[in-house]
């Protein structure tokens, strides 16, 4: 009987802890009111978009640089006209356009490269760009500043 009841005691336990890990995972997704270039998108475009569009010239591909706001913010050489990223108009922005395509010629990251954002990076970048688009400096360059109480 003893043993029994134990093992129902730490059923409820173990039920209790999923709950919670379920919740956790749910808090996670949420998009943040203000997001970070250095927090949320450098990380992205890190993963998912720099080794095409970063700053080893011998692999970019499109001309196009985003991890370089002068760059990101240029007209587009192959399709005039056109940007890459527009401040506070993804509508505009060539960018999310490519990231939500169903076109698998237009697509960003391209399906041969196994890449893919997930629905909070898609949604993350809309909001950034949203937010106008700010890159801010590497972490390491920013002065440390003393959080208010």
């Amino acid at each position: 009987m003893f043993l029994s009841g134990l093992g129902l005691i730490l059923s409820l336990f173990w039920i209790a802890s999923c709950k919670e890990v379920t919740i956790q995972s749910g808090l996670e997704q949420a998009i943040p009111d203000q997001v970070s270039y250095n927090f949320h998108i450098r990380p992205i475009l890190s993963d998912k978009c720099f080794a095409c569009h970063g700053p080893d010239a011998n692999k970019r591909e499109a001309g196009l640089r985003l991890d370089i706001s002068e760059e990101a913010f240029k007209a587009l050489k192959e399709s005039p006209g056109a940007y890459a990223l527009v401040a506070g108009k993804p509508d505009q922005s060539e960018v999310y356009h490519r990231i939500v395509s169903d076109d698998p010629t237009q697509l960003m990251p391209p399906p041969e490269s196994k890449l893919s954002l997930s629905e909070r990076e898609i949604r993350l970048i809309k909001k950034w760009i949203e937010q106008g688009a700010t890159y801010e400096p590497h972490w390491a360059f920013i002065p440390p500043a003393k959080a208010s109480i």
